[in-house]
């Protein structure tokens, strides 16, 4: 071996170790995958969600009772109070009761802070086809506002009849709006945002909520999964789905 090819084969002999040296470095100091932090994440909104469900007060509850700078809803919704006499208490009638999935259930705490008494109802893996028990246990427990947000469909398909059979049971008279699926690889987001879509069109009182619109251009809202939101993309979504609550209610407010 010439004194030519020692120093090449020393070159390289360096370079591998200086490799391996960055490579072990990078998985020491690599961040904790995002999956166990959703996991933890979600599961302590879960337990959050679960107490603020057991220590509901129905007399008081309204549509949050936000910071006044945030929240145009609460705003627009002061007169709608009555007078309890038998109790003493004010009643207020305006509530917003949400039954969501484990989207809903990440940004629940950001939704929270604009709406503070809303009764949120959020699991992981939750289908649509579960909804109808899941409102229905609500009712029995008033816990059932007259603004209700479906935030259901991303685990899997589902028919229009069952999306009726929801629709149907909160009634003409309740406002629902529902935000439909957005996923990066999300395989039944065509065909369950298409039956959100004929629901709407079928039901005066239903209004849609285009999540898959406005995340598709946020990709920097999501967790690796492309489904599952990080911290700001848990802003984003809330308030989003504010403003599209808002626009609603000022259209209507004109016709």
């Amino acid at each position: 071996m010439n004194k030519k090819t020692k120093i090449l084969t020393g070159i390289i002999a360096i370079a591998i170790v200086i490799c391996t040296i960055i490579a072990v470095y990078g998985i020491i100091t690599a961040p904790k995958s995002d999956r166990q932090v959703l996991k933890e994440e979600l599961a302590n909104n879960e337990k959050t969600l679960e107490d603020d469900l057991s220590t509901y007060t129905p007399d008081t509850d309204d549509l949050g009772n936000a910071d006044t700078e945030n929240n145009t809803i609460d705003n627009n919704t002061i007169d709608n109070k009555n007078n309890d006499t038998d109790s003493g208490k004010t009643k207020v009638n305006h509530k917003i009761t949400v039954i969501g999935d484990s989207v809903f259930l990440g940004a629940s705490p950001q939704f929270k802070k604009l709406h503070k008494k809303a009764v949120i109802d959020a699991k992981v893996s939750r289908q649509v086809a579960q909804g109808l028990d899941v409102a229905k246990a609500l009712d029995e427990k008033n816990k059932l506002g007259d603004t209700i947000i479906i935030s259901l469909g991303t685990n899997g398909n589902f028919n229009e009849k069952t999306g009726q059979e929801l629709i149907d049971y909160f009634g003409d008279d309740r406002t629902i709006y529902w935000i439909n699926s957005y996923g990066k690889d999300l395989p039944v987001q065509k065909e369950v945002n298409k039956t959100i879509d004929a629901l709407v069109e079928k039901n005066d009182n239903v209004h849609l909520i285009p999540w898959a619109d406005e995340g598709a251009d946020h990709s920097d809202w999501f967790y690796q999964d492309g489904i599952h939101l990080n911290s700001e993309g848990q802003k984003g979504f809330a308030a989003y789905v504010e403003s599209q609550i808002n626009a609603t209610q000022a259209t209507s407010e004109k016709q």
